[in-house]
């Protein structure tokens, strides 16, 4: 109960300080495909904020280069039982304005803490505490943004074994 209030509450805390001026909400629903997983299909959710920074900003006629920080929590459903894990990471996000459309790519290398570290009888990730990586193709629509996204939890190859865990997901995220 402990940790799950942690994962819960923690996030809040940090969000509610920078809430009045958040610039997205983000949500995400996918599949852990690392330790592999047959059921349900959906079994990874995330729900985050994100702010826009002037820090690494570069527009030109092809690409804008922008960097975001984002706050998330979320829901594994692992073979173990729930896995509730909150992130906080920089996202070096880079619109594209030239191809038709307006499509976009994100990578983002953060601080993660996780509940339980054991997701499958043979799959121990080691330690609560974990860098939370993500990387993203999407496209940009007016206020909306949908990407796939690849998600890695990994300790970094700060402890053995680093088996680290992957999630395919499918992200909204909303400009508010």
């Amino acid at each position: 109960m402990r940790h799950f209030l942690s994962a819960c509450l923690l996030p809040i805390a940090f969000s509610v300080p920078l809430a009045h001026a958040a610039d997205r909400i983000d949500f995400a629903a996918g599949n852990i495909i690392r330790p592999a997983t047959t059921s349900p299909i959906l079994n990874s959710f995330r729900f985050g904020l994100s702010w826009d920074t002037d820090y690494f900003k570069y527009e030109s006629d092809i690409i804008q280069q922008s960097l975001r920080i984002e706050t998330s929590t979320g829901l594994n459903q692992t073979k173990m039982g729930n896995v509730h894990d909150i992130v906080i990471a920089p996202t070096l996000h880079y619109q594209f304005n030239k191809i038709y459309g307006r499509p976009f790519a994100e990578i983002s290398a953060g601080a993660a803490y996780i509940s339980e570290t054991l997701w499958a009888p043979d799959h121990d990730l080691t330690s609560s505490l974990l860098f939370g990586d993500r990387i993203g193709i999407g496209y940009t629509f007016a206020e909306t943004e949908i990407s796939l996204n690849f998600f890695h939890f990994s300790n970094g190859g700060l402890q053995k074994p680093n088996p680290g865990a992957d999630m395919l997901m499918l992200r909204a995220s909303f400009k508010i």
